[in-house]
């Protein structure tokens, strides 16, 4: 993702940690308070989000990032994987607001060698009156957010399930 393809998209914006992080609201299937989802931890880092109709796939966004844990709200999100999509669950800091982002300029990967890639491009907040006290976000590229190793974790994951295990 480029930062231009961001520039007036409107996005999701929530806390994780210290930053103001923006997801693609295309990409956002539904968000849920953490207090109304059932998730349970399979994994360091992995949940079993259930969604009622189907168990998807989860990770703390914050201790991706390592940022510390996010404890508010899941965001369910379709990423891109080739030539398909994968659902999978985002648990994030406080929601502020689905807005349209003004102008990004591209982050280089190297800066968060944690998640190369995964923080693709920074904004300024001045332009959004729902955000206070927050000088600048960052845009989260769902494509690069997880490690193939992660991705098939996922998987199993899902195939458990349905498998009744």
């Amino acid at each position: 993702m480029t930062a231009l393809v961001m520039t007036d998209r409107l996005a999701l914006l929530a806390h994780v940690g210290e930053l103001l992080v923006a997801i693609d609201v295309s990409r956002v299937l539904h968000i849920r308070r953490v207090t109304e989802t059932e998730a349970r931890r399979v994994d360091r880092n992995l949940y079993a989000v259930d969604l009622e109709v189907r168990t998807v796939p989860g990770w703390d966004l914050g201790e991706l990032l390592q940022l510390g844990p996010c404890s508010d709200a899941w965001v369910i999100a379709d990423i891109p994987r080739r030539s398909s999509t994968r659902t999978i669950g985002l648990r994030v800091g406080r929601c502020i607001s689905v807005c349209k982002l003004p102008r990004c300029s591209p982050i280089p990967p190297s800066v968060f060698t944690a998640r190369r890639g995964a923080l693709a491009a920074g904004f300024s907040t001045h332009t959004i009156p729902e955000v206070q006290g927050v000088p600048s976000g960052l845009v989260l590229d769902l494509a690069q957010l997880l490690t193939r190793a992660e991705l098939d974790a996922g998987v199993r994951l899902e195939r458990a399930k349905e498998h009744g295990v």
